[in-house]
């Protein structure tokens, strides 16, 4: 029987699922449902996860042919989540060796094939991870968006929000976001975007998504654009400073996430400032997905345990 190996990356939405040989070579990929135990039901959660794991005995990969299996995903500190999620993977037939880490490890991973270096993290979220061949590591932020996650997707929305409001009411000179917002949303009056933005079932997935709208506005030359750019090019380079200065000889920086990977703009910018910050410093987009990290993970586990 063909040993293989599985990695998932959980996200709020939906979980990524990539099979591997022992050798690396991806053998299927597919997408199944969200595994965020704090976003949903424990019910629900595992009736995704053995959706998934039925879902991998259809393709014709026998749960005792899993040589090692690792799971990123966000909340993973909480002891609660692991031991669901290992129970459900337990259930499902899995006794191998299994890794369950923090998205951002799954993340690092595939951005840097498990090399040394630093990942910087900002889509919904913003979160940066540095690690050396040691396996020191070194992180700033991922703290939640009350009261972090500093340069993403949600604090530029919520900058775009707070622009649109500030000049209907006065506070601020008129600006291209509160057009770009309107049409966005479908909607013509600021009371609408009220009862939108805290509409009770309304999540910061939703809220993020808004985002995309900051670089039509900045291309125009919208001052209030231009602004929340710098603010969270300005957010994103101190977010990685401390972890940056762990490091004796200047790093790679891989970034990832919406914001940094499809914001040319901020990109840019953000390595314009990051070159000057630290004179040899490498700043490159991820190499690899996380999925494909948590598959790296998974044979490194595999490895481990079979010299061991």
């Amino acid at each position: 029987m063909e040993r293989y190996v599985i990695g998932m990356d959980g996200g709020g939405t939906k979980t990524a699922v990539l099979l591997a040989d022992t050798n690396g070579k991806i053998l299927e990929e597919f997408t199944g449902g969200t595994m965020n135990y704090n976003g949903s039901s424990k019910e629900f959660i595992d009736s995704n996860l053995q959706s998934i794991f039925h879902i991998i005995t259809e393709k014709g990969f026998q749960a005792q042919g899993c040589a090692a299996i690792c799971v990123g995903a966000a909340g993973i500190s909480n002891l609660t989540v692991k031991e669901q999620l290992l129970d459900n993977i337990r259930k499902a037939g899995y006794l191998c060796p299994v890794s369950l880490v923090g998205d951002v490890d799954t993340a690092f991973a595939g951005a840097l094939e498990n090399q040394e270096g630093i990942i910087l993290i900002s889509g919904t979220g913003s979160i940066c991870l540095g690690k050396d061949k040691e396996g020191n590591s070194c992180r700033t932020g991922g703290y939640g968006h009350l009261i972090d996650d500093v340069g993403s997707g949600y604090a530029i929305a919520r900058e775009i929000l707070s622009a649109v409001v500030k000049s209907s009411d006065g506070r601020r000179r008129p600006t291209l976001l509160k057009q770009l917002v309107f049409e966005y949303l479908n909607i013509s009056r600021i009371e609408e975007l009220i009862s939108y933005v805290y509409a009770p079932n309304r999540n910061k997935k939703e809220i993020a998504e808004l985002s995309v709208l900051i670089e039509k506005a900045a291309e125009c030359e919208d001052a209030a654009a231009e602004r929340i750019i710098e603010g969270c090019v300005s957010d994103l380079v101190e977010l990685a400073a401390p972890v940056v200065g762990q490091w004796k000889e200047a790093p790679v920086l891989a970034v990832s996430g919406s914001v940094l990977l499809h914001n040319a703009l901020i990109y840019d910018k953000f390595c314009v400032s990051m070159q000057k910050a630290y004179p040899g410093i490498t700043v490159t987009k991820a190499k690899k997905t996380a999925v494909y990290g948590a598959v790296l993970l998974a044979l490194k586990l595999w490895e481990n345990n079979r010299t061991a």
